[in-house]
């Protein structure tokens, strides 16, 4: 017997009555059922022998194969179905084998950026295997192929103006009882929306081909209906996503559109898995998501994506803000290190995947168009949302949230009280919970006071996410050194408290875990104070029941059984099962979603992200079994977490690589060949500087291009500083303005000129009004370019000619500074010049001096054609690891 057994068995609990019946009382029978059912045993406070610590190693193994077990139920996928086991008039399966042709028609060999040659091609030849599908159609199938401009405002972080030219959207209508009205616009529809086009120098496949892919065998299975649905169903190939998200603009502006009610969005950011559903506005849609097979929805996700964590968007935001639609948002976010790089090929999509979110649809749109509530639109509704291990999807409003979150705190607090009531109503009793729970915060600050001192010692000496290749070593050095830690604490607290007390081994795991449940339930109730947590606060309720329910269980089986401390153990491990891997499920989800965002995160330090999300899961996680390293000895116990110790310690310092030459974890690198002159009013080139811009993308790829390219013969720019503070973007060429701010970080290399391609921005007119000024403008230049404005302090930019309002993105040395991206996103031999007009307040005296800067970044993307052997021979000589975007881009700077 352990030392503390032995105190243990010095004391006893003051009055605590035996459950032996007494003979000399004259009870009927239902007294005496009641008599029993409210005593105590004199066990509660006899010793309770220990787990001997080594057996720790099984507890941590089981709790590692649950974690394998919701890895596999994560990863589970359904049987492909081929085309031979349908019936021809079957309109209720859905077959892989053929989405998977309908995938190689759309993707082709190529990437499909808006405005190329290609992509003109694709689009033709989406549009003629809808028209197919059309054409053997049982119900009549409409095509159309919209030709679109036109621009609005995205509130991104840097908010600009998105204006678009000469779009593509290739549309087919399956024609509902709705119909369509006399104008040839529809009535009651339902909208399904994917994108076809891809990011320079990558395929797409899941971004987002499969999508496409399914959409098409989606409506090739429903058109063989006999029975036309309800509502009509619009299938929405948009040619512009990547833009970003111009082509889903264009298409509110279609006849097509004025009859939709609701949407389903469909996107990737990643290859594999089940695709999760992480927004939803209207909760008639939620109704019909639960009749999917695997439905695989958390509500957690919507709440991490409003935060703007994630680098990236969906059309979602055009259908919701512009639209004034509502609908559900469904993503592929497993195997997210493809995304947007030349790993994103069908070979890397694994079997099933497809027929996964295939199922999904053809279900979800079969209900949906048959749904009478989905005849008017309704304004955006909040609702908490989350599945049970894809087997049950749980949903109800924010009202209901709060009533389930109360009633679920009541409960939590019955059980709390039913442990006080167990070991007897006495002050002291309480003073112990309170102490147990100062036990338990300490040991959580404690394991995260050492995961803190790790991960800076590891991102001062190691290089950082490793964890892109090795995503393992996300449990090695996060997880595992606070399990050792919490645990240690939890044991040197628990002998501190076990000299002052004398409680047994059991009744100390007991309350440890109730301290924990008054701590979750502190918690939940805290979240209740603050609105829209709602799709937070499940994470803790479901917890909490699961608790709740197993301590109702622990602790009648303690009142009325002598339990070893083994037994005690195993109630505990099975009983915790439901809720860990409830939060294992979570865990999995969310951080196999972040670890790759990691690769294209150029913010701050990634690191320190994930070890947060870690030890945020691993604190959940273990939530469900607080309290049972009590029930183990002490007795080498050191030995147990001194080993596991120095094996967590020599994985922190292993040298592994993020990257992979042959593997889907590479470095994403956007390089830009470019030349950028400026030009005094009367158009005279003052300053010209030429060279190859490497953009941050992530923690480490400057450095590594600064490595890699250090025997090239290229002068570096040493420090952009300077240029920085003087230039609204550091005078470097800028695509994506989202990225504008880490351009400060990034890395020039002097370089003689790219090859020249027609690029102009002109004042074609200047006309002043006592102090109104309009300029006119006209602008030629490749399919993708961005205008910034600036102007002079004396100057106010009062209007402008497009149909965006005036806003400013940002503001630079305290002046406003204006962005507008423009593309052509369909190919013509000519793209057709942009003509604009800005109009000024200037005071008179200064209308004769410059009003206006304006740069013109012209980029030509996707033209390795057209790269110079110099540039062609840098892109070469970089390692394998690097997966390069090159782009063509001459950068011209006026005053006017």
């Amino acid at each position: 017997m352990d030392t503390e057994d032995n105190i243990t068995g010095k004391r006893t609990y003051a009055g605590v009555p035996s459950i032996d019946y007494d003979e000399t009382k004259n009870e009927k029978p239902w007294q005496r059922a009641i008599d029993m059912l409210a005593k105590k045993g004199t066990h509660l406070y006899e010793p309770v022998k220990s787990v001997p610590s080594p057996y720790i190693i099984l507890v941590l193994g089981f709790y590692m194969l649950l974690g394998y077990c919701s890895q596999l139920v994560e990863d589970a996928m359904p049987s492909v179905i081929s085309d031979k086991d349908i019936a021809v008039d079957d309109t209720s399966t859905f077959s892989e084998e053929s989405a998977r042709r309908y995938l190689d028609i759309i993707l082709g060999n190529e990437p499909r950026v808006a405005g190329t040659k290609y992509h003109l091609q694709k689009t033709i030849d989406l549009k003629n295997l809808l028209d197919d599908v059309a054409a053997r159609a049982n119900i009549p199938v409409r095509t159309d192929w919209q030709f679109v401009s036109g621009d609005y405002f995205l509130e991104f972080k840097l908010p600009y103006v998105n204006l678009y030219q000469n779009l593509s959207n290739v549309v087919a209508v399956l024609e509902g009882n709705s119909g369509f009205n006399a104008d040839g616009s529809t009535r009651e529809s339902l909208l399904v929306n994917c994108h076809y086009d891809s990011v320079p120098f990558a395929l797409g496949a899941s971004d987002n081909g499969i999508y496409c892919a399914v959409m098409v065998e989606t409506l090739v299975r429903l058109s063989r209906r006999k029975k036309k649905f309800k509502h009509n169903i619009v299938f929405l190939f948009n040619g512009a996503e990547e833009n970003p998200l111009q082509a889903s603009h264009g298409f509110l502006s279609h006849p097509w559109f004025k009859g939709v009610t609701n949407v389903i969005n469909l996107d990737s950011g990643g290859v594999n898995g089940k695709a999760q559903l992480f927004q939803a506005t209207d909760p008639r849609m939620l109704s019909a998501y639960k009749y999917t097979k695997w439905p695989t929805a958390q509500g957690a996700g919507q709440f991490l994506f409003s935060t703007g964590i994630i680098p990236s968007d969906t059309d979602f935001r055009i259908w919701r803000d512009f639209g004034h639609i509502q609908g559900i948002d469904l993503a592929f976010i497993k195997g997210g290190h493809v995304y947007h790089t030349r790993n994103d090929r069908t070979e890397f999509i694994k079997p099933g995947v497809i027929q996964c979110a295939g199922d999904m649809l053809l279900s979800v749109v079969t209900h949906l168009a048959d749904d009478e509530q989905l005849a008017t639109r309704e304004p955006p509704s909040s609702i908490v949302y989350f599945d049970y291990m894809n087997v049950l999807l749980i949903s109800y409003s924010n009202l209901m949230a709060i009533l389930v979150d109360i009633s679920v705190c009541l409960f939590a607090g019955l059980t709390i009280l039913y442990y006080i009531w167990l070991v007897g109503f006495r002050l002291s009793s309480i003073q112990e919970l309170l102490w147990a729970m100062c036990g338990r915060l300490l040991c959580v600050a404690s394991g995260l006071i050492v995961v803190v001192a790790c991960v800076i010692l590891m991102v001062a000496t190691t290089t950082q996410i490793r964890y892109l290749s090795q995503p393992w070593i996300i449990v090695a050095v996060y997880w595992v050194p606070y399990l050792i830690v919490a645990s240690t604490v939890a044991q040197l607290f628990d002998s501190w408290r076990t000299k002052k007390t004398g409680l047994n081994r059991s009744i100390r795991a007991a309350q440890a875990a109730t301290a924990t449940r008054l701590l979750v339930l502190v918690a939940l109730v805290a979240l209740l104070s603050i609105p829209g947590t709602g799709n937070v606060r499940y994470v803790l309720t479901l917890p909490l029941v699961f608790m709740s329910l197993s301590a109702l269980i622990t602790l009648s089986a303690l009142r009325y059984t002598r339990l070893a401390g083994w037994q005690h153990l195993s109630i505990e491990m099975l009983l915790s099962v439901p809720s860990v891997m409830f939060l294992y499920s979570l865990a999995l989800r969310i951080t196999s979603f972040l670890v790759p965002i990691m690769g294209r995160f150029p913010n701050g330090q990634p690191d320190y992200l994930i070890a947060a999300i870690s030890c945020l899961f691993c604190v959940l996680s273990v939530i469900p079994v607080s309290g049972i390293e009590l029930l183990f000895s002490r007795k080498r116990w050191w030995i147990m977490s001194g080993g596991l110790s120095i094996v967590c310690v020599i994985l922190m310092f292993i040298p592994f690589s993020p990257y992979q030459d042959d593997g889907v974890a590479v470095q994403r690198h956007t390089w830009f060949h470019t030349e950028i002159v400026s030009y005094n009013r009367n158009g005279t080139a003052i300053e010209r500087t030429s060279g190859v811009l490497i953009t941050k993308w992530d923690a480490n790829n400057i450095q590594s291009a600064k490595t890699a390219l250090k025997n090239s013969g290229l002068n570096t720019k040493l420090s952009l500083s300077a240029d920085c503070e003087r230039d609204p973007f550091c005078n470097l060429p800028l695509l994506r303005p989202r990225l504008g701010e880490y351009l400060k970080d990034s890395l020039f290399l002097f370089m003689d000129p790219p090859h020249p391609f027609p690029h102009s921005l002109q004042m074609t007119n200047k006309s002043c009004v006592t102090d109104i000024c309009i300029l006119n403008f006209v602008m030629i230049g490749p399919p993708h370019n961005t205008l910034v404005f600036v102007p002079q302090p004396n100057a106010t930019l009062y209007n402008w000619s497009f149909s965006s309002p005036l806003n400013e993105s940002k503001k630079h040395r305290g002046r406003p500074v204006f962005i507008v991206t423009q593309s052509t996103a369909t190919y013509s031999d000519s793209p057709e010049p942009l003509e604009f007009s800005l109009t000024f307040i200037v005071p008179a005296v200064l209308q004769s001096q410059s009003i206006v800067s304006i740069s013109h970044a012209a980029h030509k993307i996707q033209h390795p054609e057209d790269q110079t052997q110099a540039f062609t021979r840098l892109i070469e000589s970089a390692p394998k690891y690097f997966n390069i975007a090159p782009t063509i881009c001459f950068k011209s700077n006026y005053e006017f």
